[in-house]
């Protein structure tokens, strides 16, 4: 897994999965990474989007 950062300086972790012959991100909080994914920043939660990740 990757960390990132959101905008707002909120971090997420990301996995990449490679599947249907692409790669696709799943994002997970900083306080659980291993608990089940999340659209949103934890934080401010505006929706993540891996191009607009730091």
């Amino acid at each position: 897994m990757q960390q990132r950062f959101c905008s707002c300086g909120a971090s997420v972790w990301v996995r990449y999965f490679f599947a249907n012959k692409r790669w696709m991100a799943f994002f997970f909080s900083d306080q659980h990474p291993m608990s089940g994914g999340t659209c949103s920043c934890p934080h401010c939660g505006q929706p993540l989007d891996i191009q607009n990740l730091l």
